[in-house]
């Protein structure tokens, strides 16, 4: 299965410095024009399915990047970025992150999810050219597991841009 893993665009939270965890987040216009150049990069592939997040700015992202083309699309709240519990919708510097809210995913429940949404990919797609379209923090995990990193080492792996696209074979 060839998985093309992709960002959403920049949104308005992103440029606050804010913890989006499942807010719909808002694409800024810089983020939109990130979603069509997605799109640009993409054309050329032939794709099977498509499969994203179910949060907003990841679903804009998908509707400017693909267009027209006829794709089935799964909106699917596994592959949500990390939730945040009480941060959610708070400035990063104004909390001290050295230690989560208790109503946060952790780092394992986060890497433990990545893991689940591999096992769903390969179970509904094997054998396709899928697009996944979803967040920073979810990505990295994906990424990880995907790569057999440990939980450990996940720093090594850095952070998607905005809009870009990992190709990863499972």
């Amino acid at each position: 299965m060839n998985v093309f893993l992709a960002r959403h665009g920049q949104t308005e939270e992103n440029l606050s410095r804010i913890f989006q965890g499942h807010l719909p987040g808002h694409l800024t216009e810089e983020g939109k024009r990130q979603a069509v150049v997605l799109g640009e990069s993409l054309k050329d592939i032939a794709l099977d399915a498509i499969v994203s997040s179910d949060l907003q700015r990841v679903v804009d992202t998908v509707r400017l990047a693909v267009g027209n083309r006829d794709l089935p699309w799964e909106k699917n709240a596994l592959f949500r970025e990390i939730d945040w519990g009480s941060w959610t919708g708070l400035f990063i510097h104004s909390v001290d992150r050295s230690r989560l809210p208790i109503d946060a995913e952790t780092p394992e429940m986060l890497y433990a999810r990545a893991g689940r949404c591999i096992e769903y990919l390969r179970a509904h797609y094997a054998d396709k050219s899928v697009l996944v379209v979803a967040h920073g923090q979810i990505n990295r995990n994906i990424i990880a597991q995907a790569k057999g990193i440990p939980l450990s080492r996940l720093k090594e792996i850095p952070l998607m841009k905005n809009a870009s696209v990992e190709v990863l074979r499972l």
